[in-house]
């Protein structure tokens, strides 16, 4: 993975020479982090594009911005197409390459099927293609959304790009200045609507999606989508298992192809586990594995990754992270993922990327998108539960099904008024197309009560749930409640928050790529073709899965109870060991300052979650975190400070 950046602008403009390169080596030089084994740039006739390297296929000769001589195209990649081996042979009747790389394969590819060459792809991408033959501009990501995409519109119709926005800053093509509309809509649900983000005038490329620029004009077109209405497999267990198999064993081999070493990320649950035992079987008993541990024991998972490792023989390392640890984390944590948050969870992944990378580690596999592809998360036995409920609304049994869920949620021990209060929103229409995720977002959205009332009046149109539901297309309304909840779930937390803010944003940060078998095409189209009761057997969440991973992952990785993955928060940001930044951007002149929260409220929160052996819930808990990450948003980027000048002077400048 590396980073992109570029920009459109008058052809035959050599007046402006001087100014445009200036302005590209400075995005180039922001996106260092993410490609610091070289940084390069090229002013075209009309168009400028610069590339921040990551080297890790064809090391020697794979360098961007790439160049098809005879047609003068050239691409600046971010990513991994993993099947370019076989793409190469179809196309070397066609194309004379010239490198091993993936990225040129794209060249060839393009000019060989046009831009639906995408579809032909499977790997994680974002790419920007310059066609001068047409004076085309193409950008295109990848199905799921695993590398990011920004865009800006400019005067005169022309048009930027970048990996990150601090880069359209950093080239002064864009004035920071945070949207609200995507700050409200990021805290209930936990990341802006696609194509819009935390900032005024940034769009966000959608995942699966193709943009075509020329002559001032941007089209977007979807290639390719989720589909979990497709009708179930009629076939039974066992050849199932043996088509999983099958799926996984090539999705792994796919990601292991690299010309550098590929470790993993093992988390101590079945996802991580399962995908170490197939690589490790596929590397020959070499695989190096790493973890996060917590000196907090409610956080820890240590104890089942020192299982997993012993048994599959891996070489593993872990970083202990403590409270204080969180706290000075989060700064950098917003600088990289760009928005608010209201989990600290991407700090600890922060900290592993750059202990990873200290070990001489730049690729990883992690095991993201199984939970939502299988029937994981908790959510999806809620919406069962609540789908049960909602048949007999009135039922005072049917909702304590939900203590059996949720055992050690403080609700759950309390009378069935109060579960009927919590869980029971939208029970009169459960075929609505976000029934499975009202509780969620409502709980999410309690973060609302401490806006600011000019900032609430401000955006008081803004309904965030309508918001994400209109994007849905019209055919999801008509699936199963499951296949609904599934759809919203991966085109939500996993693409807006998982794979972004926790995922590329914290690996690439420390630049190490991380890869995700469980995002293969054809392992998603595997899971969606699954009978739901061999993902979700009453309450078994995975249940084909952990057939699958019998024998392969130890037994008590498979009996445990699903950990969802946490981090502290109130005693990362108001504890005794809180930061000197949470002390000075928590204060209540700091947050009137920002304006999108009321101080006075802040201040009652932070004082009331400072007190010793306070009750903290999650819903105090997740407002402190948006409330620190909103202000830590406001001071990196509405002041940005610029790109250092030696950066600058290191990106290496052509002209063609």
């Amino acid at each position: 993975m590396c980073g992109i950046a570029g920009f459109t602008f008058p052809a035959g403009d050599a007046s402006g020479t001087a100014q445009h390169a200036d302005r590209l080596r400075r995005m180039t030089a922001s996106i260092k982090h993410r490609g610091p084994d070289a940084q390069r740039a090229l002013l075209l006739d009309g168009a400028a594009l610069g590339h921040a390297r990551l080297s890790i296929v064809d090391l020697a000769s794979g360098h961007q911005p790439m160049r098809d001589e005879a047609t003068g195209l050239t691409v600046v990649f971010n990513g991994e197409i993993f099947n370019h081996v076989e793409l190469r042979e179809q196309l070397s009747g066609a194309y004379a390459f010239r490198t091993r790389s993936d990225t040129e394969v794209i060249l060839a590819a393009f000019l060989t099927w046009g831009i639906d060459c995408v579809r032909r792809f499977e790997g994680q991408w974002a790419f920007a293609l310059w066609d001068p033959r047409d004076r085309t501009l193409w950008m295109s990501r990848d199905r799921v959304g695993i590398c990011p995409l920004f865009y800006a519109h400019l005067p005169q119709g022309h048009l930027a790009f970048a990996s990150e926005a601090k880069a359209l800053f950093a080239g002064g093509l864009v004035t920071p200045v945070l949207d609200a509309r995507g700050l409200k809509q990021t805290f209930q649900l936990w990341a802006p609507v696609a194509p819009r983000t935390s900032f005024e005038g940034v769009s966000l490329l959608p995942p699966a999606h193709v943009a075509k620029w020329r002559d001032g004009t941007l089209t977007l077109q979807r290639y390719w989508d989720l589909d979990f209405g497709v009708t179930p497999d009629a076939a039974e267990a066992p050849r199932l298992l043996e088509e999983l198999g099958a799926v996984l064993d090539r999705a792994v081999r796919l990601r292991l192809r690299a010309d550098v070493p590929v470790a993993a990320y093992l988390s101590g649950g079945l996802d991580s586990s399962l995908l170490c035992a197939l690589a490790q079987e596929q590397l020959g008993g070499t695989l190096r594995t790493f973890s996060v541990g917590f000196a907090h024991a409610r956080f820890d998972e240590r104890t089942h990754q020192a299982t997993v490792a012993e048994q599959l023989r891996t070489e593993h390392r872990v970083v202990e992270m403590r409270d204080g640890d969180i706290g000075a984390l989060v700064p950098g944590v917003i600088f990289h993922a760009e928005q608010a948050m209201m989990r600290s969870a991407p700090a600890p992944f922060l900290r592993l990327s750059g202990w990873v990378r200290d070990q001489g580690i730049k690729v990883v596999l992690t095991g993201e998108g199984s939970d939502e592809m299988f029937l994981g998360y908790d959510l999806f036995k809620e919406t069962q539960v609540r789908q049960f409920w909602a048949r007999q609304p009135g039922s005072k049994y049917r909702p304590l099904l939900l203590r059996r869920l949720y055992p050690t949620l403080s609700v759950s021990q309390q009378n069935v008024e109060l579960l009927r209060e919590f869980f029971g929103t939208g029970l009169e229409t459960p075929d609505a197309l976000g029934f499975s995720h009202l509780v969620r977002w409502g709980n999410s959205g309690r973060i609302l009560r401490f806006l600011a009332p000019e900032f609430a009046a401000k955006v008081a149109d803004e309904d965030p749930v309508a918001s994400v539901l209109a994007t849905v297309p019209d055919a999801v309304a008509k699936w199963r409640p499951l296949a609904r909840a599934q759809y919203l779930e991966a085109r939500t937390l996993l693409s807006g928050y998982l794979l972004s803010a926790q995922g590329d944003r914290m690996l690439l940060g420390n630049a190490v790529e991380g890869r995700f078998p469980f995002l293969d095409t054809g392992v998603m189209e595997f899971a969606a073709r699954v009978p739901e009761r061999l993902r979700l057997r009453g309450l078994d969440e995975k249940h084909l899965l952990k057939r699958f991973a019998k024998g392969r992952v130890p037994a008590s990785i498979l009996e445990r109870s699903k950990f969802p993955y946490r981090a502290p928060i109130a005693g990362a940001l108001v504890g005794p060991d809180a930061p000197a930044w949470a002390r000075e951007l928590l204060a209540p002149e700091a947050v009137a300052a920002t304006g999108v929260f009321d101080a006075r409220k802040v201040e009652r929160l932070v004082a009331k979650l400072r007190a010793p052996n306070s009750a903290e819930s999650e819903a105090d808990t997740m407002a402190l975190f948006a409330v620190a990450s909103t202000q830590l948003l406001a001071h990196h980027f509405l002041k940005p400070k610029p790109v250092p000048q030696a950066d600058v002077d290191a990106v290496q400048l052509e002209a063609a």
